[in-house]
């Protein structure tokens, strides 16, 4: 059997480094999707608030059940989001 070239396995490399991107970029969107589902059940998809200021209570929120609570402060998103918000779609995301 004839030893394969530097060129080959690089290619086998990289096709291998693609195709585990891949994979985790379907459990990050079947994470998404979930969590997704989650926030609109709850009745976050119906709130006026900037993706800004929702994503500081989330990050809260998993600081509070990571059990690092203590390092949000007052500042840094333990306090409620505002009520005059950015329109759907706009902010973070878009």
């Amino acid at each position: 059997m004839a030893r394969k070239n530097l060129t080959d396995m690089r290619a086998e490399k990289l096709a291998k480094l693609k195709a585990v991107k891949a994979e985790i970029a379907a459990l990050e969107d079947k994470a998404a999707t979930r969590i997704g589902k989650l926030a609109v059940r709850a009745g976050l998809a119906d709130l006026h608030v900037t993706d800004t200021d929702l994503l500081r209570g989330l990050e809260a929120l998993a600081a509070r059940f990571r059990g690092d609570g203590a390092k949000v402060g007052a500042d840094e998103g333990a306090q409620a989001p505002s009520a005059g918000g950015e329109k759907r779609g706009e902010g973070l995301d878009g």
